[in-house]
């Protein structure tokens, strides 16, 4: 095995000590510029590579001094107001999954908001980076394909969901082209020939469209599901009932309850006449049928990607990004009560 080229050689070949060489990899922004780079440059030259169980270590050991933030994580949201996110049944259980293992793992989860008045992403990574956090996790965005700025190569970076389309972080999603092929089958399984598949127009760039693509193969390799596709926004929404009678639909399936309410006030009873399931389960409604996408899971293999970097002591945008998926898991419901009945 090659010996390991150490700080101490790198200080030595830059004519530094070896603290300066530790501020410069780590991107110290008191450590000029040029001298950073030049230093940087002379590391990669000598195949230098930290070791990431030192590295864990000397956070650890800073992280139990007084005033330091080291083994704070930062979970950064977007959205109009603060607190919007955690009256959403998928965005606050995703939190608690991440904060909780955050907390099993010896860190905690701090809320940032990037919409702090007088915040911006360039003053938020100063503080962050001032605080000596090294862990950034960012949140679902209320707009698909959204693009952040932020200093990101002085941190250890993760997203979740498809929603912020650039930088390309690594990422934990729910596997949203799973989840519509097992509630197709699940239902079709029930006895369900004719299926309505019913999503916000909005919504769909936000899961990269993975439902529409996971549709589209059920249509191919199941014509006989017959399964119809709406899309709508607030000013198409109440021809819902009009789509569902005209296709003659036995279920809806949509990932919100904004469709539910829509036929309910065309005079479809549902469930009953047309049954009901949801692509997105929750606790709160767990009446209706539909995938459990498992957002405390999601959370929490957030952080374990967000943890792991932080130990290879990696940072920035990376090179090869990693998304991990999280399978849904079907949960039955009285919503589907005339099928329920036959099964």
């Amino acid at each position: 095995m090659p010996k390991r080229v150490t700080m101490k050689e790198v200080a030595a070949a830059a004519g530094v000590s070896a603290a300066t060489v530790s501020r410069a990899l780590g991107m110290d922004p008191q450590i000029p510029v040029e001298t950073r780079e030049r230093i940087q440059k002379i590391a990669a030259q000598l195949g230098y590579r930290p070791d990431p169980l030192l590295s864990a270590f000397a956070r650890r050991r800073r992280g139990n001094t007084l005033g330091s933030d080291i083994t704070t994580l930062a979970y950064i949201t977007n959205f109009q107001t603060s607190d919007e996110w955690t009256r959403n049944p998928f965005y606050a259980p995703m939190f608690k999954g991440a904060a909780d293992q955050a907390l099993r793992n010896g860190y905690k989860l701090e809320h940032f908001w990037l919409r702090e008045p007088g915040m911006t992403g360039e003053r938020l990574s100063r503080i962050l980076h001032n605080r000596g956090i090294a862990g950034l996790v960012v949140a679902p965005t209320p707009i698909a394909r959204s693009r952040l700025s932020m200093d990101w190569a002085k941190f250890s970076c993760v997203t979740i969901g498809y929603s912020l389309l650039r930088p390309d972080l690594h990422r934990t999603t729910p596997h949203h082209f799973h989840a519509i092929l097992i509630a197709s089958r699940k239902l079709w399984r029930l006895g369900y020939t004719r299926i309505g598949l019913c999503l916000y127009a909005s919504t769909s760039p936000r899961v990269d469209d993975l439902w529409l693509a996971g549709a589209l193969l059920t249509q191919k390799h199941n014509p006989a599901a017959a399964l119809k596709v709406f899309l709508f926004d607030d000013d198409t929404r109440a021809r819902i009932p009009e789509w569902a009678r005209a296709e003659r639909l036995e279920v809806v399936l949509s990932d919100n309850t904004q469709a539910l309410h829509e036929l309910r006030r065309g005079g479809i009873r549902a469930p009953g006449e047309i049954d009901f399931a949801t692509l997105n389960w929750s606790k709160t409604e767990c009446e209706i049928a539909g995938i459990d996408q498992r957002p405390d899971s999601i959370g929490a293999a957030a952080i374990d990607l967000l943890i792991a970097q932080i130990q290879r002591d990696e940072r920035g945008i990376p090179a090869m990004p990693i998304t991990s998926m999280v399978e849904g898991t079907w949960i039955n419901g009285p919503s589907l009560s005339k099928k329920a009945r036959q099964a």
